[in-house]
């Protein structure tokens, strides 16, 4: 699998806190005008006439241009956006941490999602910048130096799928923590509860698609045979719920215990940690973690 993650956690500014608040709650429009604003030099143009589009980096941020090979547009549809954004909820004040995952060539922009952001607040944001490597530590960057992108951790997420491999030796059993409300459609319904094959399925779809449109792609055979194993995990309890959302946001929440051959499947979930999955993905919803269960 070639696909190049960089984890990036923001210190923001508390007068910053209720502008960037929306990114956390599957509202993305605002940033998404605010990107294409800082990166657009041929204003109230399209995209698709316009002249230095092959140039450009709006297309290849958020315009989730379709693959000119039918099949894998048969296969993985539009692709989804290559980052995501949501609050670390483990490291102090979830208010003022925010976190953002870049994909692909989105690694390359990291001065451009900055400048969005403070676009969309109207002000600096950033108070302080950090990124993650192999080990979860958090490594300084200096954001205000022309030179973070060449000092920025690249994580390639075959590395990371060897990682973690060793958690899941054996394992039968996982804890699944939905985060933020997941949204997922089936069948042209919104589901209202947990069907754990189809939430596996469903990451690995957007797994192998985001290989796919951001990265080098991903071994086909291999995704239909994990594919086939999802089929087999069961659902063995839903443990007690331990926070809330609020009436505003829809979807499943809550945290469960599952059943089945995640010494195969669970290096695959642990990445999809970082995608999240469903509706509103890139911006704060289906945000998830896995444990092994001993």
């Amino acid at each position: 699998m070639d696909l190049n993650l960089i984890r990036l956690h923001i210190t923001l500014a508390p007068q910053a806190v209720q502008a960037v608040a929306p990114l956390l709650g599957g509202k993305g429009a605002g940033f998404e005008e605010a990107l294409h604003a800082v990166c657009c030099v041929q204003k109230n143009q399209s995209c698709l006439i316009c002249p230095i589009a092959g140039s450009c980096a709006v297309p290849s941020l958020f315009s989730r241009q379709l693959s000119h090979d039918p099949e894998l547009v048969r296969r993985y549809q539009k692709p989804g956006l290559p980052f995501t954004f949501y609050a670390d909820s483990n490291k102090g004040d979830r208010n003022s941490l925010l976190v953002l995952n870049l994909l692909g060539r989105a690694c390359g922009h990291l001065s451009l999602f900055l400048d969005a952001l403070n676009q969309l607040a109207g002000q600096d944001v950033c108070l302080g910048l950090s990124a993650s490597d192999y080990q979860n530590s958090l490594v300084h960057i200096d954001h205000t130096s022309t030179e973070t992108v060449d000092n920025l951790p690249v994580l390639a997420a075959a590395d990371l799928l060897a990682l973690y491999s060793h958690r899941f030796s054996c394992c039968e059993r996982i804890r699944l923590d939905l985060l933020s409300p997941l949204r997922l459609i089936r069948e042209g319904r919104e589901l209202t509860r947990l069907e754990p094959h189809y939430f596996i399925r469903s990451l690995l779809r957007r797994i192998s698609s985001l290989a796919v449109y951001y990265g080098g792609g991903v071994d086909q055979e291999l995704f239909r045979h994990l594919a086939q194993r999802a089929a087999s995990v069961s659902l063995v309890r839903q443990l007690p719920v331990t926070q809330t959302f609020g009436n505003h946001l829809r979807g499943v929440n809550g945290s469960f215990e599952l059943a089945g051959p995640f010494d195969e499947l669970g290096p695959l979930l642990v990445l999809g940690e970082q995608l999240h999955l469903g509706k509103g993905a890139a911006f704060g919803m289906g945000n998830f973690a896995i444990s092994a269960v001993d």
